[in-house]
Formats: structure tokens, C-alpha cells, sequence
């Protein structure tokens, strides 16, 4: 299983293909993810004329619970480790480039967005069976997806809580379960308006706390922040660099964490952001690829540079140290002794916080993620008992990942993700033309100053717009 998905699905053709794709569609749109930046504080306020319907503002935060999950604290450390600190540059650089797949999949998602129980729903089956019309690879696709989005994606969130609040507390792991179960029971059992209450009020918190608790640590050793930068930049391209020797390795396990924790490409943001209620596709494609930035750019980031500043981490290739300095510790305990470097004594309550709250938020996202398939799949009375079933569903599988290890989760994780990244990258290429379309015109209007309202008779959700 391990080589199946280290060598195969993600081996260098799918991170090539991935980069590829992105450079092409940035060139394409102009680098649009960097041109609109002034715009993202207009639009992520955007007064919401629909009041059954998510905000803006909403959704991100429903994204960002998606994206910021363990990954942004555990995920960075694996990278560091393995990877060295060069590992840190490829994330950056896959955050960078992935962000034009971001805002071409979130635009599509908007496009050939439906309305389903008062509710916008779409992703990329939805732009499947009305963008290609194949009936057949649509209902394939969604179930694939929400296999993949609903079954292993989420275990690495359950898993990676379980493990920290039974090491750090030492809390038995049948009662994390439990625990986990039934704080995220009391959330998703409701309608989504329920799930996206808790994710607006919650993202913005717990951002901020982790922000302003890895700023202190980070102005406490501001000294050393040049010479950790070019530690980072020269590790990922100079073979001549101390940890050179594992630049192969650096890449490859730089990428695939930031392909995780942005998850940019592989279709899962648009099941998400369609649900917004915004008055041109164009604006949650903006929003969107944002996203990213926060996620990677800044969150991860912040992750790194406190474990590097207080040179609180180990570096391991093929079972041999090359770097050592935690001695006998493992990666999921690099960021609570660099907070205890400035916050002695804190550090594994600050860890059991960060990821408790960033766990618990991305276990949102994904079932979000996996019910929006789900309502594709089932239609009236058959969904309603379908989704009765499928919470049930979910919230067994929370409980029982609550006692896998780490290893297994993540690559049951990346099984999920590399599955869904191959489907999505060929589907994005097929229908890139109707993205640019979009984007054009939503330029001309943007240019002349005219209503940024968007307009077109042959797309359900779009009919009524003003023109």
C-alpha cells in the first residue's frame, strides 16, 4: 500500500502533471490569483442579497476549516523531517503555482453550480454532468469522491487528535472517541446552516491565536529569521547545501504536504465553494484561490519558521539522522518544544489547542465535501434517508480512526487526495475554455466599471442575474 502510494499516485508524474498544469493556467489567466488581490477585503464582505443562502464570508470559512487542519502543524513537521528545511520552499512554491488551479476549479464549481433543497450545491461532479454531459462519469466521480472525501481524508484529522490528547494528557483514546464523536455529532447532526455558524465563528479564533502565539516566538528570535530563510531557500535548489543531498526528497515531500494542506487541483474546495452566494463566478474563483495564501503561505509558514528559529526539530533519511536536535522526539513534538522555548511549560497545551481546533474544523470540511456528492448521488425522499445513514456513517469512522496510527492515516489520506487529483486535473483541462470565458468577462466589466454581475440563459443559477 505504502509504494502504491509514495512510487505511484504520488510519484513525480502526478506532481509534475499538477505543476504543470498550474504554470499553464496561470500563463493562461494572466497570473489572475496575484492581479485581484486588492479586490479579496471588497469581496469577502460582499453584502449577501440571498439570506438562505452562504455568504461569502461563509464560505471561506467553511474552505479554510477545510483546508487548515492538522497538516498545518503535524504535516509541516513530517516535511521538515523528512524532507529537510528545503521542503518548506517547495510548499511555497506549490501554493504559489496551484493557486491558478484553485481559482479554474472554484470558477467552474460556481458555474455549473444547482439549487437543491434551498441549498447552492456543486463541485466537480456537478461540472461534470452539466459542463461535459456524461451521466455515467459524473455518478462515478461522486461516488469516487465521496469514498475518498468522506472515508480517507478525514482519518488523518481523528487520528492526529486522538494521538496528541492521549500523549499529552494521557486521556484514553476510547474516551477522545467518544469525546469527538459527539461534539462533532452535535454539529453535523443539524442542517449545513448549523456547520457554517460554527465554522465562521471558530476559523477566524483559532487563526488568529495561532498567529499571534507563533509571531511572539518568532519576534523572540527575530535575529536568526534572514539566516532561517536562506536555510530554507538554499536547501531546496543547492545540492551543496548541508542537507543537499536529499533535494529529490525534499520536492517530492514538500509538494505532496502543500498539495495536502491547500488542496488546490484535486476538487474538493468547489464542492465547498459553490454554496456561496456571489454575483459573478469569477469572485469566489478570487476568494478561493486566497484561500490558499492564508492556508500555506502564511499558516504553514508560521508552523516552520517557529521550528526552525528555535532549531527544535530533527532531520531523518533512510533511517539515518542527519540533523538532531530533539533528541528522542518525534515530528509531532517539534512545534510544542519551540513554543516552550519562549512560553516554558506551555507548549503541549498550546499543540493539544492548535490541533484539537484545526482537526476538528477540517472534519467539517470534509463532510461537507463528502455530503455535497452525496446530495448529487440521492435526489428528494432517497437523499433524506441517505444522509441519515451517511452521518451515521461518518461519525463511526471518526470513532474508529480514533485508534489508528499516524503512519496509516496519512497514507489512507494520500490514497484519497491522489485519487481525486488524477480525475479532477483532466476534467479542468476539458472545460478550461468555459473558465477563461468567465474570466473575460468579468474583466470588461471590471475595466469599464461597470455591475460585476454576471449573466448567462443556458446556466441554471445564472439565468436570473441581472445582465
Amino acid at each position: 500500500m505504502k509504494y502504491l502510494v509514495e512510487e505511484i499516485i504520488w510519484g513525480w508524474p502526478l506532481i509534475v502533471i499538477l505543476l504543470s498544469l498550474s504554470f499553464y493556467f496561470s500563463v493562461k489567466t494572466r497570473f489572475v490569483q496575484f492581479r485581484y488581490l486588492k479586490l479579496i477585503p471588497k469581496l469577502l464582505f460582499e453584502k449577501n442579497n440571498k439570506s438562505n443562502k452562504f455568504s461569502a464570508f461563509q464560505t471561506v470559512s467553511l474552505i479554510l476549516a477545510n483546508h487548515i487542519g492538522t497538516g498545518n502543524i503535524v504535516g509541516v513537521a513530517y516535511a521538515i523531517c523528512y524532507g529537510g528545511p528545503g521542503a518548506i520552499f517547495w510548499m511555497w512554491i506549490t501554493a504559489l503555482i496551484c493557486s491558478s488551479l484553485s481559482f479554474m476549479e472554484n470558477t467552474l464549481g460556481q458555474l455549473y453550480k444547482t439549487e437543491i433543497n434551498g441549498e447552492y450545491r456543486g463541485g466537480t461532479a456537478y461540472y461534470i454532468y452539466r459542463g461535459i454531459g456524461s451521466q455515467f462519469w459524473a455518478y462515478s466521480i461522486s461516488t469516487l469522491f465521496l469514498i475518498c472525501l468522506g472515508i480517507f481524508m478525514p482519518t488523518i484529522q481523528a487520528t492526529t487528535i486522538s494521538e496528541t490528547l492521549n500523549t499529552t494528557f494521557y486521556i484514553n483514546k476510547l474516551l477522545i472517541g467518544i469525546l469527538v464523536t459527539v461534539l462533532l455529532g452535535y454539529v453535523i447532526i443539524g442542517n449545513a446552516k448549523r456547520l457554517v455558524r460554527f465554522a465562521e465563528v471558530l476559523i477566524p479564533f483559532m487563526a488568529f491565536f495561532y498567529i499571534i502565539i507563533s509571531l511572539v516566538i518568532i519576534i523572540s528570535h527575530f535575529n536568526l529569521l534572514d539566516d532561517i530563510i536562506r536555510l530554507i531557500i538554499s536547501n531546496a535548489i543547492n545540492k551543496k547545501a548541508i542537507y543537499g543531498g536529499i533535494i529529490g526528497k525534499s520536492i517530492n515531500i514538500g509538494m505532496r504536504r502543500g498539495i495536502f494542506t491547500h488542496e488546490a487541483g484535486i476538487g474538493t474546495s468547489p464542492n465547498i465553494s459553490s454554496s456561496s452566494n456571489v454575483s459573478h463566478p469569477v469572485k469566489q474563483g478570487l476568494l478561493s484561490s486566497f484561500c490558499i495564501f492564508i492556508d500555506t503561505i502564511l499558516l504553514c509558514s508560521l508552523t516552520a519558521f517557529i521550528i526552525l528559529i528555535t532549531n527544535k526539530y530533527n532531520i531523518i533519511s533512510e533511517n539515518e539522522y542527519l540533523f538532531i536536535g530533539l533528541p528522542n522526539k518525534g515530528y509531532n513534538e517539534f512545534v510544542s518544544e519551540a513554543v516552550n522555548t519562549v512560553f516554558i511549560g506551555w507548549g503541549n497545551l498550546f499543540i493539544t489547542i492548535s490541533i484539537f481546533l484545526f482537526g476538528f474544523t477540517a472534519l467539517f470540511g470534509s463532510f461537507y465535501n463528502a455530503q455535497t456528492n452525496l446530495m448529487f448521488i440521492f435526489q428528494g425522499k432517497k437523499y433524506e434517508k441517505a444522509n441519515v445513514v451517511y452521518k451515521i456513517f461518518f461519525l463511526i469512522i471518526i470513532f474508529i480512526s480514533s485508534f489508528y496510527k499516524a503512519d496509516i492515516a496519512w497514507i489512507i489520506t494520500d490514497l484519497g487526495v491522489g485519487v481525486a487529483a488524477f480525475v479532477n486535473i483532466i476534467v479542468l483541462l476539458i472545460l478550461n475554455r468555459k473558465v477563461i470565458d468567465t474570466l473575460k468577462d468579468f474583466e470588461l466589466k471590471y475595466k469599464k466599471k461597470l455591475n460585476l454581475s454576471y449573466y448567462n440563459n443556458e446556466l441554471e443559477c445564472w439565468r436570473n442575474q441581472v445582465k
